[in-house]
Parts: C-alpha cells; sequence; structure tokens
C-alpha cells in the first residue's frame, strides 16, 4: 500500500472527536494565515452594517422614546399598540437586514480558505493567494444564495428550516471548488449523508467558545470601554453621527468573534475530509469490511465463485459494485481503465 494510501485510509478510519482534534491543531497551525482574509471580510461586514443601518437604527431609537414617554403600559389603545408594533416592525427589519449581510460575508470568508485548509490538512502543495483567488468562481453565487440566504431566512421561519439548510449543504464551500463536479451542492449532500447531527456538532462546539470566551472578554471590556444608551443614540442621530464611534463600538464588541472566526471552518475542514475520503474510498455506514485472510497474496487474484456485476481488486480480490479511487478493503489505487 502506498503512502498516500495509507494517510487517506487513516483520514478515513478517524473518529469524530478525532477529527475535532484535527481541527483543533489546524486552527493553531494556521490561525497566522487565514485570520488576514477573515478580518477583512468581517471589518466589510461592520462597515456595510453601520452605513446600511444607521438610519434605521435611529429611527427605532425616537420610536422607543416615543413610546416611553407617551405609552402607559396599563391602559393601552390602539395608536399605542400601533406604535408598538411599528417599534417591533423596525425592530426586526434591523436584525433580519443584519443577519443577511452575516450570512454573505460568512459564506465568502469561509469559501476564500476552505479549499487551502483542505490540502494543508492532507499535506497538499497549496498556494494561498492562488487558493483565494481560484475560490471566487461562477459556482460561488450558487452557494451564496443557497447558504448567504437559505440560511438566514430558515432560521426566520420557524428555526428549523435554517439549522437543515446549514447541517445539509455547509459543505459546499468545499464541493464547488471541486474539478469535474458539476453538481456541488448535491455533492456536498452526498458526501456528507448520515453526518448531519456532526456537522451541528462543529457549530455547537465552535459557537460555545467563542460565547463564553466573549462574554469574559465583554466583562473586562465593560470596564476600560462603557456606551450608555443616550451616549449610543447621539452617535446614530443625523445631525451629531459618528460613524467613526459606531465602527469602533462594533469593533471592540465583536474582537472575539474576529480572533476565533477561524476556528468554525477549522473544525469543518478536517470532519469534511474524513467524510470525503470515506466516500472516495468506498465506505458506507454498516459496511463490514471482509477479513483479509480470505485474500491470497498480492501475486493471486482470488475471484468469488458466485457471478457478480462490478469488478475486483487486482490486489486482494475484493468485490465492488461501483469503482472507487482506492480499493475499500486494501487501500490500494484502483487509478486504472477497468
Amino acid at each position: 500500500m502506498s503512502r498516500e494510501s495509507q494517510e487517506l485510509t487513516r483520514i478515513a478510519k478517524k473518529s469524530y472527536g478525532e477529527s475535532i482534534s484535527d481541527g483543533f491543531r489546524l486552527f493553531g497551525k494556521n490561525w497566522s494565515r487565514i485570520i488576514v482574509p477573515l478580518t477583512l471580510f468581517y471589518v466589510i461586514y461592520l462597515f456595510l452594517k453601520i452605513f446600511l443601518l444607521a438610519d434605521l437604527n435611529w429611527q427605532r431609537n425616537v420610536l422607543g422614546e416615543n413610546i416611553i414617554g407617551t405609552i402607559d403600559p396599563s391602559n393601552l389603545t390602539e395608536a399605542d399598540i400601533a406604535q408598538l408594533m411599528n417599534f417591533l416592525l423596525f425592530g426586526l427589519s434591523i436584525i433580519f437586514i443584519d443577519s443577511i449581510i452575516n450570512s454573505l460575508f460568512i459564506v465568502l470568508a469561509m469559501s476564500s480558505v476552505s479549499i487551502y485548509l483542505y490540502k494543508k490538512y492532507l499535506n497538499l502543495d497549496t498556494d494561498f493567494v492562488q487558493d483565494i483567488k481560484k475560490s471566487y468562481n461562477s459556482k460561488l453565487f450558487v452557494v451564496l444564495a443557497i447558504l448567504g440566504l437559505g440560511v438566514p431566512l430558515g432560521f426566520w421561519f420557524l428555526l428549523i428550516p435554517g439549522f437543515t439548510i446549514f447541517g445539509l449543504y455547509i459543505c459546499s464551500v468545499f464541493t464547488y471548488q471541486f474539478e469535474n463536479i458539476e453538481k456541488p451542492i448535491k455533492q456536498a449532500r452526498k458526501i456528507t449523508k448520515g453526518a448531519f447531527w456532526k456537522i451541528i456538532g462543529v457549530l455547537v462546539i465552535s459557537s460555545l467558545i467563542i460565547r463564553v470566551i466573549s462574554m469574559i472578554f465583554g466583562s473586562f471590556l465593560n470596564l476600560v470601554w462603557q456606551v450608555d444608551a443616550i451616549t449610543l443614540a447621539s452617535w446614530y442621530n443625523p445631525a451629531t453621527r459618528r460613524y467613526d464611534m459606531l465602527f469602533l463600538n462594533e469593533l471592540l464588541n465583536n474582537l472575539v468573534s474576529i480572533i476565533l472566526g477561524p476556528l468554525f471552518i477549522c473544525l469543518l475542514t478536517t470532519l469534511f475530509t474524513s467524510l470525503k475520503v470515506r466516500f472516495d474510498l468506498g465506505y458506507r455506514r454498516g459496511y463490514f469490511q471482509v477479513p483479509t485472510e480470505l485474500y491470497r497474496t498480492e501475486q493471486v487474484q482470488v475471484q468469488p465463485e458466485r457471478a457478480e456485476s462490478g469488478l475486483y481488486c487486482p490486489v486482494c480480490g475484493h468485490h465492488m459494485e461501483f469503482k472507487f479511487k482506492f480499493c475499500p478493503n486494501c487501500g490500494e489505487s484502483l487509478d486504472f481503465k477497468a
């Protein structure tokens, strides 16, 4: 068995916990490189968020002040209810637009470094700049439509559709960059079949780590950078608007998310690589490997007596219904014309 096939077989046999551990190591080794493009995307997102939502935030603040000053909670009129609904609508509109912008830039950021991380994990030759450039192709628009728009819309409709789309198709940030794949979305679904909860687990693990550290950092930040509601409202006021202070406030409050943002894509990379190698080798859930003692040496091909369609491994004689890149039994390359 060649060293390459041995390495692929080793990756394919990794448990979920081992893949996660590899993801943390991948994060540690490559953080200094991938943090640059990911931070750039996050900074652009913050700029757009502030510029596009500044007026809406200001109108929401005005409505909030009017509600506090005029509405009596114990005696609500129809006009009061309409005003409350208008305030709620503004708040939901801001959150919805922000979630769309955020999702689009997160997908762009992950897509830009996904293949680079995939190659690094497999110890393949990489070119960081070229890998990023190649990530921007026509297939990216489909990925953005499904993940950048479909996921946030799904979360708004009873939450479950968002998790479903995310778990089933998040790995398309890898497959759309593979050559000779016409339907990367469908291919991502095939590769990750049966691993839905493992993918959700990766999201939960990375999110919890970021959330806990953000809470700790937030407690410290409140001691040195405390912005009250009146000051924040004045920054949104069109007459005294301070885009620079709004950006600085957003940057400080999202600093942990920026620094640890690459963690999720690193954990996802190692899990996806393991799933893809298993897929390429023909591993399936419920598959039982035939004991190797049933086969002879490499010089002899053992053919079962019964006639079956498909082909046999020329090394160990293992029968396969379909041709795979490597034999699922012995791991030898099957890169020949059958």
